[in-house]
């Protein structure tokens, strides 16, 4: 049975007419679900777009709905459901609320969490589309897998560990919190063939395994390691560095969160993206402008802004969702012969820099100042002196440069990183190179942005 591609052999082989069919009969419940629950935040914005949902008659009629999730628009929700209720979960909850079991939020670093609602029946989806994610990257039953995903309220923490433990693994909770000595000590004890975490812890692990265990990372017995929360596998000179750092092990992306969606990247050599696994319980691959936000043909190669409908989830579902990501599609046959459309994330809405009218993401100088690794640490800083987008040239950089350079050496590295971005980005930038270690390391997200002007 371990041998077996799928986690759910049934669901994740469907042919794309039947998932579609599926999901429109899905998508006409739920709409007069939300619709019957949720007279203070999904039933205005149909009533404002002349919209009910019986007037919805097909797929493109949903399409043509306007964005009415944002997460703008959870922080008024909460607020608005603190003061009608007394609860913060959001006028966007549909269950009721004794029937809301598990809650779990966002990271809130930029101010008060997101919350996100589960009945028990949503849980135990949200551990069958962690099972189809984690069996694809090769997890198995029996498996010890290291959690390194912050455990405290993240929707990646305890989540995860109880759907690991469902599907038979055997999560080690270290969490992030506990720090890197913590989950190194974890890892020695109780050897872990499979880590999952963000793709800033891992290369963390890869720093610090040499001084706090006294041996490389290669040695910690890892064979495979699955990163969300940031760019990772589809970033090549990222994953380089972290496959290389952890002796070979095989690396993949996910971009789970709630509502029943479930990616994970494939194991072919040259990056494929993501592959939608549960299409029957959450859409991901709807696309919108991400100015406009007008519905974008969905073919291959199409980019623009992601729309999340959960089409199953009972307590606070998302629905037409705009989350910020900007995703591009991928509708072909993946060369490792898995079905179903695929994406790729190229950075967040709201990250995009416009130098002097060339458009990047910090993730993409992320992957260039990486690929000199060792002769970087791979760790940088955009110094940003105004709000984004705009960026007055030469861009800013901080980057850190390894251990034991000369000062010609760090000289002529810092050359090469300009002349690099210049040419693969055609970006123009200033560096600061500064000494390993000096700037602030996370187990948690990367930070990639200093804001000077805040």
């Amino acid at each position: 049975m371990s041998n077996r591609p799928y986690w759910n052999m049934e669901a994740e082989t469907r042919p794309l007419a039947e998932i579609r069919e599926i999901q429109w009969q899905k998508l006409q419940a739920q709409m007069h679900y939300i619709y019957a629950r949720s007279p203070h935040f999904y039933r205005p914005k149909f009533d404002a777009a002349g919209a009910h949902p019986k007037d919805i008659g097909s797929f493109e009629d949903f399409r043509k709905l306007p964005i009415m999730r944002s997460k703008e628009q959870d922080r008024e929700a909460q607020e608005d459901s603190t003061r009608r209720y007394g609860h913060p979960y959001g006028t966007y909850l549909c269950a009721p609320l004794e029937d809301v079991t598990h809650i779990y939020c966002t990271s809130g670093t930029t101010g008060e969490p997101s919350f996100y609602t589960y009945t028990e029946p949503d849980l135990k989806i949200n551990d069958e589309c962690w099972a189809r994610t984690y069996w694809r990257a090769g997890i198995r039953p029996g498996d010890t897998v290291l959690h390194g995903f912050g455990l405290s309220m993240w929707s990646a923490g305890v989540p995860i560990v109880r759907a690991l433990a469902a599907m038979g693994a055997r999560p080690i909770a270290a969490g992030a919190e506990g720090g890197i000595e913590r989950m190194l000590m974890f890892a020695r004890l109780t050897r872990p063939t499979a880590i999952v975490g963000t793709p800033a812890l891992v290369q963390y692990i890869i720093e610090k395994c040499p001084a706090i265990l006294g041996h490389s990372a290669a040695e910690l017995g890892i064979k495979t390691i699955v990163v969300a929360g940031a760019p990772g596998a589809g970033l090549p000179d990222v994953r380089k560095h972290i496959t290389e750092g952890f002796g070979g092990a095989k690396l993949f992306d996910s971009s789970q969160g709630a509502w029943g969606l479930g990616n994970v990247s494939c194991d072919c050599d040259e990056y494929q993206g993501l592959h939608v696994v549960s299409p029957e319980h959450c859409i991901w691959t709807d696309l919108v402008d991400p100015v406009t936000k007008a519905p974008l043909p969905l073919e291959h190669g199409a980019v623009g802004e992601g729309v999340i409908t959960a089409m199953d989830h009972q307590a606070g579902p998302a629905f037409r969702y705009a989350f910020g990501d900007v995703i591009e599609l991928a509708t072909d046959a993946c060369r490792c012969g898995a079905p179903g459309w695929r994406f790729r994330i190229l950075g967040r809405v709201d990250d995009v820099l416009n130098v002097k009218g060339i458009k990047v993401y910090p993730a993409a100088i992320k992957n260039v100042v990486s690929a000199f690794s060792p002769r970087t640490t791979g760790e940088l800083r955009i110094v940003l002196d105004q709000p984004p987008p705009l960026v007055n040239p030469p861009l800013k950089m901080k980057v850190e440069h390894g251990a034991g350079l000369t000062d010609g050496d760090i000289v002529a590295l810092r050359g090469e990183i300009a002349e690099k971005l210049k040419g693969r980005l055609r970006i123009s930038a200033v560096l600061e190179m500064v000494a390993p270690g000096s700037l602030e390391r996370s187990t948690l997200k990367g930070k990639l942005i200093e804001k000077t002007y805040e």
